[in-house]
């Protein structure tokens, strides 16, 4: 059994990993957060499957169309033994476009492998976000 230093000592690098995740995604900087990836990582979110390999183009195509991301991380958990994480975190964006703005509550299951993310679950209600609501102002 894990003393309570160890235990503690993990989940302050899942913390940390969570954290480069989040700041990854805000910086436009995969590099940031490519090396908590397996080769063979999978990212699921109600926009569909993005495999690690092309996560770095993912979050290019995503600021392409969005600006100002702020990421709040707002709770984190994890099993004994590190293998399941559970994030709550905030994702504040604006729609480049025509500038509507919202705030996701997003929920997320991590799997990871020897410290790495093999599988990243996101789970939000799309109807509340900018970047699923139907623009209602004309284009310019």
């Amino acid at each position: 059994m894990a003393s309570k230093s160890q235990t503690a000592d993990a989940l302050e690098q899942i913390r940390a990993l969570v954290d480069r995740q989040a700041r990854a995604w805000e910086r436009n900087d995969f590099d940031l957060a490519a090396s908590d990836w397996l080769p063979d990582g999978v990212l699921t979110s109600p926009g569909g499957e993005f495999p690690a390999p092309i996560l770095r183009q993912t979050m290019n195509d995503f600021h392409a169309a969005y600006t100002d991301l702020q990421v709040e991380i707002t709770n984190v958990f994890a099993s004994p033994d590190g293998a399941k994480v559970a994030i709550e975190w905030l994702w504040s964006v604006t729609r480049r476009s025509d500038g509507a703005r919202s705030t996701t509550p997003d929920a997320i299951i991590v799997d990871l492998v020897d410290g790495k993310i093999l599988s990243w679950r996101e789970y939000f209600d799309l109807s509340t976000s900018v970047e699923a609501q139907t623009q209602t102002a004309s284009s310019h």
